[in-house]
């Protein structure tokens, strides 16, 4: 005989329906507040933006072809480069007095747009002063036009202060959106282009443009009302701020240059063509560095808030957990890189197989190393990795300009991944020598997988 109410009792003990419980862990990935959702999240953003630059990639490249792609390289280069120069030290210094001073996020948000604007101008100055000497092979009315394009500088610079400002203050969803919009805006009008009209270089170009200070203008008031930037007591901050960022530039100039320092020597020395083929592979190669964002971002903002002991117990688990998935990233894109290049592309692009295979493996190296280089700026030891990073692009720069008159594009990733190893391999020994932390182990186990799990309840 049961008891009256007893199997209501007993269908609430039971556990909820399946499809209750992937709403609710839905809704704990995309709401939650965890550092570790954060990155989640910040993994699926990024996921979006390179699915929409490659779509963006394939593009331009089937409708400029190999000689139009260079071109909008050769002219859209410069406005990305410019503004990391601009912003070199600035946004880890936002993220780490964000999370130092919460208290004072008017007063930094006003200084770090103050020193954004200021440093925006003059790199702009410098590199129309210079671009002429780059693009020789270029018509001077494409040398113009690329001049003109240099006012994206300072537009990527004020995206970057408010996308680290919402990172340094915990509105990672924000840091996404604020990622996210250009790249969405830029596919957007790209393919209005396509529908009614010819694109060119030019307008491909316009449309970037157009779409970075799209971004700019609907982020901005989310940013006002989070940070409610003001001139009161920017002062001082400008002075923590400027000091954060001198002892940081070196490390961010150093990392800018050896990013670009590929396309920056093959700009001078080759062929619209021969530019378009590098391009290709060089895009496609990136996407294996979709978790980077999240890493310099999320992953940096949180480090800067833990002890010794737990920065570097973090790291671990998250170095293992990214060694293994880029280890089967890179199995995969070798195998099917020439499908996937054809397919993409075109059948035309397939001849830059050997470029992708080799920058793959670079760029999986590259993330590798900038989860080290966010525990030592977490660390507040900026010094040591911009030495590290000074040393690389002095080899990297010598290998380019050895090895790219000789063997071409061929010559410029056998160079990246030279001097993608040479840092991973530093990094990881100034780990162990000066930090005096031991060296992660490189493959996850079942107590790791366990930790994350344990992270996301």
């Amino acid at each position: 005989m049961s008891v009256p109410g007893s199997r209501l009792v007993n269908e609430l003990a039971l556990p909820p329906p399946v499809h209750l419980r992937l709403w609710q862990w839905s809704v704990r990935i995309l709401r939650g507040e965890r550092p570790l959702l954060a990155i989640f999240r910040s993994f699926g953003a990024q996921a979006l933006i390179l699915a929409m630059n490659v779509t963006t990639g394939i593009v331009t490249a089937r409708m400029l072809g190999p000689a139009g792609r260079g071109i909008y390289v050769a002219v859209t280069l410069w406005p990305p480069v410019l503004s990391t120069l601009a912003m070199a030290g600035l946004g880890s210094a936002v993220i780490f007095r964000l999370r130092r001073c919460p208290e004072n996020v008017g007063s930094i948000a006003g200084a770090a747009l103050l020193l954004g604007a200021l440093s925006s101008m003059g790199v702009t100055a410098i590199g129309s002063a210079l671009l002429p000497a780059f693009m020789t092979r270029y018509a001077a009315p494409t040398v113009l036009f690329a001049q003109v394009c240099l006012v994206n500088v300072w537009i990527n610079s004020s995206q970057a202060v408010i996308k680290q400002t919402f990172a340094g203050t915990g509105r990672y969803w924000y840091c996404n959106l604020t990622h996210l919009l250009p790249q969405l805006f830029h596919l957007s009008a790209l393919l209005a282009i396509v529908i009614f009209a010819t694109l060119t270089p030019r307008k491909a170009a316009m449309a970037l443009l157009l779409s970075s200070g799209a971004a700019v203008l609907v982020m901005l008031p989310r940013f006002m009302r989070v940070a409610r930037p003001r001139l009161r007591g920017s002062l001082l901050e400008l002075r923590q701020l400027t000091s954060y960022s001198a002892r940081a530039a070196t490390t961010d100039v150093v990392f800018t240059l050896a990013t670009y320092s590929d396309r920056l020597v093959l700009i001078p020395l080759l062929s619209a063509s021969e530019l378009g083929f590098y391009a290709v592979a060089f895009s496609f190669s990136r996407v294996i560095q979709f978790v980077q964002p999240a890493v310099v971002s999320v992953f940096f903002s949180h480090l800067s808030a833990q002890s010794d002991a737990e920065a570097s117990r973090l790291h671990d688990y998250a170095y293992r957990f990214l060694a293994a998935c880029l280890v089967a990233g890179c199995g995969i894109f070798w195998l099917a890189g020439p499908f996937l290049l054809g397919l993409a592309y075109g059948p035309e692009f397939t001849a830059a197989n050997t470029i992708f295979q080799l920058l793959v493996i670079e760029a999986s190296l590259g993330v590798l190393s900038q989860v080290t280089v966010q525990l030592f700026l977490s660390r507040n030891r900026p010094g040591i990795v911009s030495a590290i990073q000074a040393a690389v692009l002095c080899c990297s720069v010598a290998a380019l300009l050895l090895l790219v008159p000789r063997y071409g594009a061929v010559g410029a990733a056998l160079s990246l991944l030279g001097a993608g190893t040479v840092r991973w391999l530093l990094l990881l020994g100034a780990m162990k020598g000066i930090l005096r932390l031991p060296l992660p182990r490189l493959y996850p186990s079942r107590g790791d997988f366990q930790y994350v799990l344990g992270r996301l309840h």
